[in-house]
């Protein structure tokens, strides 16, 4: 990923995030929000289920203190819970995804254009590879 662009979409998000104003809010429960995002960014990019568990392990916070957060930032349009079987197969959990709106989804396809290519090697690399016989 080119990083003005990751930039770019971390920033849309955070203004999205910074800029809805929840009553009574604190400017340590905004750090936190913006915390956990950045976590489930993170750990979502790496393939890695997302749970509030998950989370609350991580930061060493208590579930409930996390699901608070995580509530906000659903509320916010940031992220959003899906249903999923557990590690057991025996019940459901709730893994968080990162919510994409029509900017963002714009962005992440630009993000993708703009991977870098492997370049093949040209003929004096490929002959220097091939053994001589």
């Amino acid at each position: 990923m080119q990083l003005p662009l990751v930039r770019k979409l971390i920033g849309m998000f955070v203004e999205r995030i910074v800029s809805e104003i929840i009553p009574d809010e604190t400017g340590a429960a905004r750090l936190q929000q913006l915390g956990l995002f950045i976590l489930i960014f993170v750990l979502e990019e790496n393939g890695t289920p997302v749970t509030a568990a998950r989370l609350a392990e991580i930061t060493q916070q208590k579930v409930s203190a996390v699901q608070l957060q995580l509530v906000k930032l659903e509320s916010v349009g940031v992220i959003e819970r899906r249903k999923a079987l557990s590690k057991s197969g025996r019940g459901r959990a709730l893994h968080l995804f990162i919510k994409h709106n029509e900017k963002t989804e714009k962005l992440m396809q630009a993000l993708g254009k703009a991977a870098p290519k492997r370049r093949r090697a040209g003929k004096a690399k490929r002959a220097r590879r091939t053994p001589n016989n």
